[in-house]
């Protein structure tokens, strides 16, 4: 079982590459399953839903230049069709269903997406579905159009309503540029294929998908001219006949994540998050950064093995120290598989105000503890005083960053009785502050 979940980004997950030197083989599978996910997904093109994150098979576009990972299969032929193809983009291809809903989605890592100069093509998806009927319908999402950064053309001979489809350009993509290096683009499609005629007991669909892929155009000049490149990347055939299989999998998603989040308190990080469905799940490991690249394993929350009910789980990190932290999940199975999700950010704030806690348990014996809260960076320093203020021992003697830090203290070697702590402060701007408060030891 793996876990599946997206919050900071999307692309380090979901599309992981392990790039080669050395050219493959087609892998050119005959069908590959789409797993069937219980989170409900919205067809906008942002790939947010966590069911895009699972660990499963999927399909692998563009030139043959790299090594698939675990559950990559690269797809059955491609073609230079012009010019020198430099940009190396890759595009990876996921399914997944509900019922009849058949989705899809799209991934490129577009260096330049654009229109192939003045043709009817452009970046994205060119497919082929065969119906029930026997017939072969048309299905495009490509960015084709000219003009400046033009949103994508969806285009379907199929019947309104049976397709859904959207996507979603990258941050810095501006389509038909050729000034500055774009970073790709996201899809999303949806087949009814209830209402396309399919039945219920339907085992697979027949497809065949073009990625296509030109570089370096503006949208208007001549496709065949002397600018441009244009590589294309098909499963099954580029035009027909010879189709591949989706297989309407009986196997649902191992673990669906439906949220995970990260709050700050007073007092820490809360963190909560929900399963849609388990399988084989043992549990998760609660990692935490400061640097987002750098995790250590802050403590461990168990899992419900397998079960098809909503699950929810929380955890609470006692930290307080003021600074930007990242927190992600290590979903771990019973037969030693893991996964992990990608990781959330949280910011802790440092308190408002300098302050001493009460020590807790009060009375003690031997040990409490000592809490105090600083606003701003400090050299803090705690001595204890016996009731004729006569000092007996310095509990704390160094410096803090702003935030709130829990101190131990032990009185093994003090006799019974009332004591006064005592907190100085100065800070790093040069202010200074002191406070006391009383504590018992009783032993």
């Amino acid at each position: 079982m793996k876990i599946a979940y997206k919050v900071v980004s999307i692309v380090t997950i979901l599309f992981a590459l392990n790039i080669g030197l050395n050219a493959q083989t087609w892998a050119d599978p005959a069908s590959i399953d789409a797993l069937i996910t219980n989170v409900p997904i919205t067809v906008d093109g942002n790939l947010s839903e966590s069911a895009w994150y699972g660990n499963y098979d999927y399909l692998m576009f563009g030139p043959l230049e790299w090594t698939p990972g675990a559950h990559q299969f690269t797809v059955t032929g491609g073609a230079l069709v012009k010019g020198t193809y430099s940009d190396r983009s890759f595009y990876y291809v996921k399914f997944l269903r509900n019922g009849l809903d058949l989705y899809m989605s799209i991934y490129g890592k577009d260096g330049s997406v654009c229109r192939f100069g003045d043709s009817w093509e452009g970046d994205g998806l060119f497919m082929k579905i065969k119906l029930p009927t026997g017939e072969d319908k048309e299905v495009k999402l490509y960015y084709n159009l000219a003009g400046v950064n033009p949103e994508v053309n969806f285009e379907s001979q199929l019947p309104a309503g049976t397709v859904e489809a959207a996507a979603v350009k990258g941050s810095a993509t501006i389509v038909n540029d050729t000034t500055a290096l774009d970073n790709g683009y996201t899809m999303e499609l949806v087949f009814h294929l209830a209402q396309l005629g399919f039945a219920a007991n339907t085992q697979y669909v027949e497809v065949l998908m073009n990625i296509f892929d030109p570089d370096g155009y503006t949208g208007s000049e001549p496709a065949w001219g002397a600018v441009g490149a244009y590589y294309k990347s098909w499963w099954g055939s580029e035009w027909g006949p010879t189709m591949r299989k989706i297989n309407l999998s009986a196997t649902v998603l191992p673990v669906e994540l439906t949220s995970l989040s990260a709050k700050s308190t007073t007092s820490g990080v809360d963190l909560s998050w929900t399963t849609a469905t388990e399988i084989n799940n043992r549990g998760f490991e609660i990692q935490r950064s400061s640097d987002n690249t750098n995790f250590n394993t802050i403590g461990f929350v168990k899992g419900n093995g397998t079960t098809t009910e909503k699950q929810s789980y929380s955890y609470f990190d006692e930290i307080t120290a003021v600074g930007t932290y990242y927190y992600r999940l290590k979903q771990l199975d019973f037969d030693g598989g893991f996964e992990y999700t990608d990781a959330v950010a949280v910011e802790v704030y440092g308190p408002a105000s300098f302050s001493l806690a009460q020590n807790y348990p009060n009375p003690f014996n031997p040990s409490t503890t000592l809490q105090f809260s600083l606003p701003e960076n400090s050299n803090v320093v705690v001595k204890v005083y016996d009731m004729l203020g006569k000092e007996v021992t310095t509990a704390v003697n160094g410096d803090f960053v702003a935030g709130t830090h829990k101190i131990n203290f032990n009185a093994t070697n003090m006799a019974s009785g009332n004591y006064i702590y005592q907190l100085n402060i100065v800070t790093a701007s040069g202010k200074s502050m002191m406070t006391a408060k009383t504590m018992t030891l009783m032993k």
